[in-house]
This record gives structure tokens, sequence and C-alpha cells, in this order.
């Protein structure tokens, strides 16, 4: 099985090669089936990724969010390796991150992790056990130990997904997986 690292960079070079076709007709795929899920319908708080140029675009989902009258939030990186899920308006300041990515200023309210019903989740890759690799650092498996309550979404490229991902204890495996082709679901 192949370390961490090394099916990171495999499947970063991959990506880099997705055209924009598939992206944006799998992406309308995966809108269509997160935004008709009962879990989706239900929640009243959020919290979502804030997608790079490189992930899949999570910016509809949270405008549609919006328009169906949900509190969003996006995640913030403090100090000591912890992640908040700060809540994300239209008008919200954002700042680039030590990471490269965008996040809401660090003197905005936060979402009680008790309290998200569902959550958006990224990923490098993921298979159809619910595994997925991050992208290091172990921020989001950390905020899960809080967020007891919150549904786990994993909107991903069929493409890019693959079937061994090396695992360790602390790890949380997702609900749910959607991919253009379908809906994986876990538990």
């Amino acid at each position: 099985m192949k370390s961490k690292n090394e099916l990171r960079k495999e499947i970063f070079e991959k990506r880099a090669h997705l055209s924009q076709e598939y992206r944006h007709a799998a992406e309308e795929r995966i809108y269509q089936q997160l935004f008709n899920l009962e879990q989706y319908q239900n929640a009243k708080k959020i919290m979502v990724y804030y997608s790079t140029d490189e992930e899949l675009n999570t910016h509809p989902i949270i405008q549609r969010a919006w328009q169906d009258q949900k509190e969003v939030g996006i995640p913030r990186v403090f100090p000591e390796r912890v992640m908040e899920a700060m809540i994300y308006k239209e008008n919200t300041p954002l700042e680039r991150s030590a990471f490269g990515i965008l996040e809401p200023e660090k003197i905005g309210k936060r979402l009680v992790p008790e309290e998200i019903d569902l959550i958006i989740m990224p990923c490098v890759t993921c298979n159809n056990k619910g595994e997925r690799l991050g992208y290091g650092g172990g921020y989001y498996d950390r905020f899960l130990l809080r967020a007891k309550n919150a549904y786990l979404v994993l909107p991903y490229y069929a493409k890019l997904q693959t079937d061994e991902i090396p695992t360790e204890e602390h790890d949380k495996k997702v609900d749910m997986i959607l991919t253009e082709e379908g809906i994986s679901l876990i538990k």
C-alpha cells in the first residue's frame, strides 16, 4: 500500500489533469444529489469547506444554503492546530491562511460543534468504505470529536477515488460519499 504522502502526490497529479467540462458536469450532478438529501433539507446548521480552485467547488453549496435559510460555518484554523466552524455570511471578510486557504476573520462568531447538523468535508481522495485521505494535520479528525451529532458528507469526483487508503485508528469515516456516479451510503 502506498504511503499517505505518495497517494496525495499521485492524486494531486490526476486532479490537475481533470478537464473543466468534466468538473462542471460532475459538480452539477453532485449538487443535485446533495440538495435532495433529507439530511441537507432538515439541517439548520451546516459546515462547508471553502474550496480552492483545485477542489470540488463548494461556493454554489454555500450560496444555496444561504437561500435555504441555513446557518453556514466554514473552517478556520487557530494556533495549537485547532479548527473551528466560523459563521459565514455574504458580507463576512475573508483572509488568506498560512496554508493559502481563505478563512473568515478570527474575531467572528463560531458555530457550536455539537449543534452542527451536517458537515460537507474535503479530501484528497476517498473510497466507498467511507475512508478519506485529508491534507494532513488531522484538523477534521480533532474537530469531529466535538461535532458528534453532525452527519458527514463527502462530495467528490468519482475519477479520483481509490480503493486502498492508509488509515489510522483515529481516522473517522464519513457517513456518505456523493459522486457524479451516485451515492455511497456508509452508515
